[in-house]
């Protein structure tokens, strides 16, 4: 079988690591594996790839072409490599690639990776919601996330969380400090601002640092945010983690502050890995990962000045309690074995499966 897998970018980022994931996992059953993408970092791909699958580097015009440069960049592929189906990543790339695919024969699986309510996606949110009934398959990652799709899609949808296998990392010696650490883009959607807040209201008698690992366009305001906070010698901006080894390496508990997931992939990380969390209550997927004061500490999320100083009691009583952090390192079974990499990707193979099988015969063979 053929296949075309498109996304945003060959960046850092939950999407990219499980299109990796999936691209790998069909090349080793025999698949021909083409992975698409508008962006690519100078030094490559953040996420290694099984060196089976093909890359493409898609180009388009600039400014107000760019998104039609980029559909026709889509389609200009599609009839060119003529997959048997096409899976694409996230609301954007959904719909160029839906509109690209019109025409050609080829059925098209969306995946939604993250929460397009809360995203400033305004227009391409409804464009989506317009051009679902074309899709041959649905994967949300949360049954939450589902349920906000139109009526008709939500009961086709198939919910598929994200993959994920218990890390092999060293912690760090111990200190008398509790060490956090945060991890993600340096954007609004992260909440590292509230994080840095909720930190900073910390009674100063408590040994603690906080590690955000992670870049973005905010950095520059995060580092104001510190040191208007006198933070500068607890607070630090570690730049990119080269992997989860080394961020679940340089803290004694992991920290979501985030406003809005599709799925948490740190999170899944963490609890999978034996490294405990406080979270943040956020749509969407944190109780799909978290269960309270057994792997972790949620935090309601709700009026932000509240929402912030309920975050600065959790961290103030998970620093205070060694004993309660090792509780909650010790049960990482549980969330390990559902999100367990052979589980979740056989999911996609049943989904693939029906949206193929769901093809008339004369489509299929048409981009054979």
């Amino acid at each position: 079988m053929r296949l075309l897998l498109v996304q945003g970018g060959f960046g850092a980022g939950g999407a990219e690591k499980i299109m990796a994931a999936l691209a790998g996992h069909r090349a080793a059953q025999g698949d021909e594996v083409h992975v698409a993408a508008m962006m690519m970092p100078a030094a490559g791909s953040f996420f290694p790839y099984d060196p089976r699958v093909r890359l493409h580097l898609l180009r388009s015009g600039p400014g107000m072409l760019r998104q039609p440069g980029r559909a026709a960049a889509i389609r200009g592929l599609i009839r060119r490599l003529r997959p048997d189906l096409v899976v694409s990543f996230l609301t954007k790339v959904n719909c160029l690639t839906l509109i690209a695919a019109a025409g050609t024969g080829v059925p098209v699986v969306v995946s939604e990776r993250n929460n397009p309510a809360r995203q400033s996606a305004g227009g391409w949110q409804r464009l989506q919601a317009a051009l679902l009934p074309r899709a041959a398959g649905i994967a949300m990652q949360t049954r939450d996330a589902a349920r906000d799709l139109p009526p008709a899609q939500a009961r086709r949808a198939h919910v598929i969380a994200n993959p994920c296998r218990p890390v092999d990392f060293t912690p760090p010696p111990p200190a008398p400090e509790c060490r956090f650490v945060a991890v993600g883009r340096l954007d609004p959607q992260k909440g590292f601002d509230r994080l840095i807040d909720a930190f900073a209201a910390l009674p100063r008698d408590l040994p603690a640092t906080l590690s955000i690992f992670g870049e973005g366009p905010q950095r520059a305001a995060l580092a104001d945010r510190i040191a208007a906070a006198s933070l500068g010698g607890r607070v630090r901006l570690a730049g990119l983690a080269p992997s989860p080894a080394a961020w679940l390496g340089a803290g004694d508990v992991l920290v979501l502050s985030s406003r809005y997931e599709g799925f948490s992939n740190v999170l899944a990380e963490a609890a999978c890995s034996g490294l405990p969390a406080v979270a943040v209550d956020c749509p969407f997927g944190v109780r799909d990962i978290i269960e309270p004061e057994v792997n972790g500490l949620i935090v309601p999320e709700g009026d932000p000045a509240e929402t912030t100083a309920a975050l600065t009691g959790a961290m103030a009583r998970i620093a205070r309690d060694p004993a309660l952090r090792a509780r909650l390192a010790s049960a990482p079974g549980g969330v390990a074995a559902r999100l367990d990499p052979a589980r979740i990707l056989g999911q996609w193979d049943a989904l693939i499966a029906e949206a193929l099988a769901a093809q008339p015969a004369a489509a299929i063979t048409a981009s054979s």
